[in-house]
């Protein structure tokens, strides 16, 4: 499968758009810590990875790297897209809870 980046752009913008019209500007990032699964085990579903292979990710962490891109602090750079994963993974999963 492809993906063009202009489609994946046109989706993530009728989304934001979407929460701004249903009046959320806003997300209260009420959790911080979470289980990260190393990229090297995060799709071999059939084996999943030992105990000792997870890692701590942190929101307020990634947070504060994509807005150092926001604000223009720091160029971007494409890992940045792997925070900005875990902080939409968040609001997508607290939105519909």
């Amino acid at each position: 499968m492809r993906i063009q980046l202009s489609d994946l752009r046109r989706a993530a913008d009728a989304l934001f758009d979407h929460l701004e019209r249903t009046g959320r500007t806003e997300i209260d990032l009420t959790e911080d810590f979470y289980w990260n699964i190393p990229e090297k085990r995060l799709y071999s579903v059939y084996s999943p990875p030992p105990e000792s292979e997870l890692t701590v990710g942190q929101l307020s962490d990634d947070w504060n790297e994509v807005a150092k891109i926001a604000s223009g602090q720091r160029p971007p750079i494409a890992y940045t897209l792997v925070w900005l994963s875990s902080l939409l993974r968040f609001i997508g999963s607290k939105l519909v809870s």
